[in-house]
């Protein structure tokens, strides 16, 4: 594969052109030399190897001129991941969904009215890494950090009143997901709150002093009017108004804004508050505010890119040419072409070496054989490559020796020069290996690493649940730890994916989740002989 192809067409017209060149040259050098007396006393007196050696270094000089027309044709194979960054900040918009939100004493509606908002700021503040989280009776992210403005508007289209199934205003749930969402990177990081401020029972003031002690400031925009409103509802379909919603006490429920809540968050993270307005001034303020917030390296976009090889041609008419001057007319000294051919291939020869000791390991993890595996990578390692380490640190995991797994697992995902694909499989293994280790909080926050450096990786995401899971209901410590056989994968260094263990042995996961279901069945058998006071009722805001 060549990055301009079309230039391999002149390799024939240059080619035949230097070939006429040189037969012309040979043409006015014989006339020339007849010039000089016969053409018999003339071949006695220049010996024919010189003739021999001039076509040598004609075919030399041809070959490096095609190589060099090839380096320009800019040859490609093998992909590397290529990542770009940007100087951005992270900010996540939190939507209120809650049924309070189809109050209409903003128009067209306070969901319409925080839409339009959201709307507006995203056009504000584009260049920087924005992600939108709705939230009712719980909080989802809707769409994470990006700088694809376009994309977030799309998903903010589809997102409404009912977006979130759960009823309720979870203003404090909302608050730490998006602390967890926009994780430990540094540099300004802002949470922006769209919402009408009813919020009855997460604690949205914890919350904004968990975001001050993360250095998040807090923005909030209220959505609504301190009279407040009745909540219609309507029926689904025609739309048509069917009544008001009312409490449990048969009264019309009046959602009324919250103001005091969201001044209070704002103020206690350095952030700032404002209502809702007409003219929707606040956005811009809140754009000009976050301007001035200090920017962080985030990371752009990341793609698969053929790898350049236009060097290898070059180098090679490199060579060509310096051999070529080399040779002389007569007496050519073999010696010096020898110890050239030498030189060349030194280097490859010992790079050669290390690859074929990658491959070897890599063929013997493949049999199960992971003490000579490791035995081979650690005689591939060299300055710069990371595989060996890696490979080393899944072959250690097999052989069950978790400290020094996880050690070399933690060095490669605490390195800041290495691509954050690497770092991320670094991460998920690190959690597998304190997984095995029992060192649940370690493994949580390992995986927390791998999704905040690969958003998309599901495993990562499945195997924080496993693990929140596991902290809160630890299985039984067995007193022995009998060796299974894991499943055959194929190492990251020669293989197509990063990490070799995606997942638990089937044993151990069975073993984990039927502890983990005995203790839930146990909690629910307590529950159900309480006595009715001590049983919590449902809240009574479903609003």
């Amino acid at each position: 594969m060549f990055r301009n192809p079309w230039t391999l067409l002149w390799l024939l017209p240059v080619l035949g052109g230097a070939a006429l060149l040189h037969a012309w040259a040979a043409a006015r050098r014989k006339g020339l030399t007849a010039l000089f007396g016969a053409p018999a006393t003339i071949d006695r007196l220049i010996p024919q190897e010189t003739q021999q050696r001039r076509r040598w270094k004609a075919a030399l000089q041809l070959a490096a001129l095609a190589l060099l027309v090839i380096a320009l044709a800019g040859p490609q194979w093998g992909v590397e991941l290529l990542t770009t960054r940007s100087e951005a900040r992270q900010i996540f918009v939190l939507v209120d969904t809650s049924l309070s939100m189809t109050a209409a004493d903003v128009e067209p509606s306070r969901m319409e009215k925080a839409k339009r908002e959201l709307a507006l700021l995203l056009d504000a503040l584009k260049g920087e890494r924005v992600g939108v989280i709705a939230f009712a009776g719980n909080a989802a992210v809707m769409c994470p950090l990006t700088q694809d403005v376009d994309a977030a508007k799309q998903i903010l289209a589809s997102i409404g009143v009912g977006s979130i199934p759960q009823p309720g205003t979870a203003i404090g749930s909302a608050v730490r997901l998006g602390l967890e969402s926009l994780g430990q990177a540094p540099g300004g990081k802002v949470l922006v709150l769209l919402t009408d401020g009813e919020d009855h029972h997460t604690d949205p003031l914890g919350a904004a002093a968990e975001a001050a002690l993360a250095g998040v400031k807090i923005y909030a925009i209220g959505i609504g009017t301190p009279e407040g409103n009745p909540l219609p509802l309507k029926e689904e379909g025609s739309n048509a108004l069917t009544g008001y919603k009312k409490d449990r006490q048969g009264q019309t429920v009046i959602s009324r804004l919250g103001e005091k809540t969201l001044i209070d968050m704002a103020a206690a993270t350095g952030g700032a508050y404002w209502r809702s307005s007409p003219s929707e001034d606040e956005v811009s303020e809140i754009a000009r505010q976050i301007s001035g917030l200090e920017k962080s390296q985030g990371l752009m976009g990341s793609s698969n890119q053929y790898k350049n090889r236009f060097l290898y041609p070059l180098f090679l008419a490199f060579l060509l040419l310096l051999i070529e001057l080399l040779i002389p007319l007569k007496n050519a000294t073999k010696k010096i072409l020898l110890l050239l051919t030498l030189m060349a291939g030194a280097p490859n020869a010992r790079a050669a070496g290390t690859e074929a000791q990658l491959r070897a390991g890599n063929r013997l993890y493949g049999k199960d054989q992971y003490q000579a595996a490791l035995e081979a990578y650690s005689q591939a390692r060299k300055p710069g490559d990371t595989r060996p380490d890696f490979n080393s640190g899944d072959a250690l995991y097999r052989l069950e020796d978790y400290d020094e797994a996880g050690g070399r697992f933690q060095r490669l995902a605490e390195d800041p020069k290495l691509p954050s694909a690497l770092r991320s499989a670094a991460s998920y293994n690190l959690g597998d290996t304190l997984i095995r280790r029992q060192d649940y909080p370690g493994a949580i926050s390992a995986y927390r690493r791998a999704i905040i450096l690969n958003p998309q990786d599901p495993d990562a995401r499945h195997n924080l649940a496993v693990a929140l899971r596991l902290l809160k209901n630890p299985p039984p410590k067995k007193s022995d730890n009998p060796k299974k056989k894991p499943e055959d994968q194929k190492p990251p260094g020669g293989g197509d994916k990063n990490r070799p263990q995606d997942r638990m042995d089937k044993d151990d996961a069975q073993r984990i989740m039927r502890a983990v279901g005995e203790k839930e069945k146990a909690a629910r058998k307590r529950i159900q002989q309480m006595s009715p006071k001590q049983k919590q009722t449902p809240p009574e805001e479903d609003w």
